[in-house]
């Protein structure tokens, strides 16, 4: 098998001993055809191939209960205990505990908070007051809706004019009558005298609603105005009216 290794015999002997066989490459004694061959079917990239890395399971979705977050967190921003939950008493002295502000019970708030106080405080006074006269004034109210939903064509017309005003004025002067008479004028005061306060202011102005009424009638007749005026005020004179008494 000379054709291996090349030419052989004494030709091939003395130009082996002129060159150096290469170490780095091992098959340089082969014929160069088959050199060319093994280079050829030799792959090009000698990089072992990888194989693809295994997919990795996606992480499983934790559903979060808001409901017991938010619970906790109202539990965190809860209101601190009551002042007389310290105390050794226990709840005998609560009401004084209530209104304890400090070592010399003075109030930490500055001006401006105790004055939005006050503000506040008469904005809730006007407003009970104005409930009272409408509370007073139901029958006007009354009257005007069933105007708005039962009345004539004339009277859907003038959008219940009459009615209307009547409503607020019995609405203003009802509040008068009970700025006078002294309506949620004292603090802590009996709800009953409050009451009686109330009837009598809409007593009141139920009379004065009869002395117009019969001064409108005296014009219309032609009667004389103040005979007629003094005969309502007699009959409301002999009228008993309720006494109010105030706390002392």
């Amino acid at each position: 098998m000379g054709w291996l290794w090349g030419s052989s015999g004494s030709s091939s002997s003395g130009n082996d001993k002129d060159k150096a066989p290469d170490s780095k490459k091992p098959i340089s004694n082969l014929d160069p055809s088959l050199d060319d061959y093994f280079k050829s079917s030799t792959p090009k990239d000698d990089k072992p191939t990888v194989p693809p890395p295994a997919e990795e399971p996606l992480p499983e979705l934790k559903v979060v209960d808001w409901s017991k977050k938010l619970e906790d967190q109202q539990q965190d921003d809860s209101e601190p205990p009551p002042p007389h939950s310290l105390s050794a008493y226990g709840d005998r002295y609560q009401e004084y505990w209530a209104t304890y502000r400090g070592p010399r019970g003075i109030r930490a708030d500055g001006p401006e908070a105790q004055m939005r106080e006050i503000v506040e405080g008469m904005k809730q006074k006007r407003f009970l007051i104005g409930n009272a006269a409408r509370e007073n004034c139901s029958f006007e109210e009354e009257a005007m809706f069933d105007c708005y939903k039962n009345g004539s064509w004339w009277q859907t017309l003038m959008m219940c004019r009459a009615e209307s005003q009547r409503f607020g004025k019995c609405q203003e002067q009802q509040k008068e009558f009970l700025k006078a008479l002294g309506y949620l004028s004292e603090p802590g005061r009996d709800p009953v005298v409050e009451e009686r306060i109330q009837m009598h202011a809409d007593k009141l102005f139920r009379q004065q609603l009869a002395q117009d009424d019969a001064t409108i009638a005296a014009l219309k007749s032609g009667q004389n105005i103040g005979e007629a005026v003094a005969k309502i005020k007699a009959q409301q004179a002999s009228e008993n009216p309720a006494p109010i008494q105030k706390d002392t």
